[in-house]
């Protein structure tokens, strides 16, 4: 197996407009590969690039009225880039112009439509931990970055995503972190609401598990999604996002884990995603099962890098069965230390690379 490329760090500074052009300007060649694979993947469901920037407009005018901000980093993102604007956020909205089961019509198998295992920890005397696997289509690895930004206040977050996103995985300064998992229920795409990307960058500005619980609860959402949340002060939820409302799960005996469907009983019932779906139960209770003996970096590592399931494992590689754009694997693992506000990503699958550690700055970057 070829060594997976490193991924790149790319740091930027200043308000939002000017974090955003910097980061363009330094990963245009990630970005481009972003929205041609989106391109392609959208043509699969008979979207043209066109359609799918014309179906995410229906969500612009909820984002430019809650979050300006977030506006103002997009349009930077694409002065920097020479991307349009409607390109980019046509691509921070993808998982809301995806159909539900476009994976499963491709590849004509239904567990293919999983992706990522997401867990919390929150033990006394040991560190915050905040960890996942990202679960995606394996080509869509060389468009990955690492974005470490601090604003002008001398606010500052490093999140690992796709080049074109503003965020996925990450913590910021105050000590709060945030992951993702993708759920489907039958509501998804019936009503206009913030794209779940989106709502990641939005997050990465909150100070505590309490604010992003407040802001979460005060919007609507057009697809579903679970982001797991934890703060320094041992604060940990599960915050379960549906078009059919929000609900939010706490830990038990100190831990929460999360793979891709629903586990609160008021939204489990329209879950699209979990019918002859083997992999998603399957990784949760791998899960389950560790994380009682499960404390430190290096136990959070040995879990993330669980294949004891095959294909269906925690760390997942490749059903070269299928076509292309279905082999769903371990696109790469994060690590965090919510309490001191460190981060880990691997290259590739935790159980073949090693982890390239990241200490947040909380100084104003020299330009």
């Amino acid at each position: 197996m070829q060594k997976p490329k490193k991924i790149p760090l790319i740091s930027v500074d200043g308000d939002a407009y000017s974090r955003g052009e910097q980061c363009g300007a330094l990963t245009k060649r990630q970005i481009a590969i972003s929205l041609k694979n989106y391109q392609e993947i959208f043509a699969l469901c008979d979207i043209s690039w066109d359609e799918a920037i014309q179906k995410s407009k229906k969500s612009l005018a909820v984002v430019s009225e809650k979050f300006p901000d977030i506006i103002a980093e997009l349009k930077g993102l694409a002065a920097g880039s020479g991307e349009s604007f409607e390109s980019l956020f046509a691509l921070n909205a993808r998982t809301e112009i995806l159909p539900a089961n476009f994976l499963v019509n491709v590849a004509g198998n239904e567990n293919s439509i999983n992706e990522c295992t997401s867990l919390a920890l929150n033990r006394e005397e040991h560190p915050v931990w905040l960890a996942q696997n990202w679960d995606w289509i394996g080509f869509q690895r060389p468009a990955m970055i690492t974005l470490k930004a601090i604003d002008e206040g001398g606010n500052s977050y490093i999140t690992v995503t796709e080049a074109g996103m503003l965020a996925k995985i990450g913590l910021n300064n105050h000590g709060f972190g945030i992951s993702l998992n993708i759920l489907r229920s039958h509501s998804d795409g019936e009503k206009a609401g913030i794209p779940v990307h989106l709502m990641l960058r939005a997050l990465l500005d909150c100070k505590n598990t309490q604010e992003a619980i407040e802001l979460v609860g005060s919007l609507n959402f057009t697809s579903s999604s679970n982001i797991l949340v934890a703060d320094k002060n041992a604060h940990i939820r599960s915050m379960e996002l549906s078009p059919n409302g929000v609900q939010f799960l706490p830990a038990q005996n100190g831990h929460i884990c999360h793979t891709n469907h629903f586990l609160h009983p008021t939204l489990e019932a329209n879950d699209a995603g979990r019918e002859g779906n083997i992999s998603t139960q399957l990784r949760l209770n791998t899960a389950k099962k560790h994380l009682p003996s499960t404390n430190s970096f290096e136990q959070i590592k040995h879990l993330l890098s669980d294949t004891s399931d095959g294909l269906e494992s925690i760390c997942r590689f490749p059903d070269t069965s299928l076509p292309k754009v279905a082999q769903l694997e371990t696109v790469l693992g994060v690590i965090m230390n919510v309490s001191t506000q460190e981060l880990w990503v691997s290259d590739a699958q935790p159980s073949i690379t090693e982890f390239t550690h990241h200490k947040l700055q909380t100084e104003p970057l020299t330009v």
